[in-house]
């Protein structure tokens, strides 16, 4: 059956002029990828599923992430299975670092230090204080005037209006 399928698929990737899709590769699911060629300037791209998923069931995450760029025409090079096989490997990598990181940060111990030098954060607040609560008026006492204090030499100043 795999020589058949392998024959099978090579035979599509033909670009015959009766064939609207023509096949551009498949995942490591069993997903199988399309383009279709139209005379606009953009040609369209389509999946088909190797399994057959219930409408709430597709998702993103169904479709690896390189095949979504190549399918949003922002990956122009179509993506390997050495491509996909390196992205799982990735993803691995990246899994067993976590677990690490936070085996490490388990064993690591807590310092009083630590709780008391940032309590403060963590102590919620529950009244707003507003800048009105803590002001005191001073006393206030209104500033002797000229006028109040009389006029010493007996002149008056006249204004000069146009």
């Amino acid at each position: 059956m795999g020589m058949f399928r392998g024959t099978y698929l090579q035979w599509m990737k033909l670009r015959l002029p009766w064939r609207k899709d023509v096949y551009m590769g498949t995942d490591l699911d069993g997903n199988l990828y399309f383009e279709r060629l139209v005379d606009t300037y953009r040609s369209r791209r389509h999946v088909i599923y190797r399994k057959d998923l219930a409408l709430s069931e597709y998702s993103d995450k169904v479709i690896p992430i390189q095949w979504q760029a190549w399918m949003r025409h922002t990956r122009h090079r179509i993506p390997t299975l050495d491509d996909l096989n390196q992205d799982i490997q990735r993803q691995e990598q990246i899994a067993d670092n976590v677990q690490k990181l936070a085996a490490k940060e388990a064993r690591l111990p807590i310092s009083p230090e630590d709780t008391t030098k940032h309590a403060h954060t963590r102590q919620p607040q529950f009244q707003k204080s507003t800048p009105g609560e803590s002001f005191q008026p001073e006393n206030w006492a209104p500033a002797a005037t000229s006028s109040a204090s009389g006029n010493k030499t007996g002149s008056t100043k006249k204004r000069h209006n146009p």
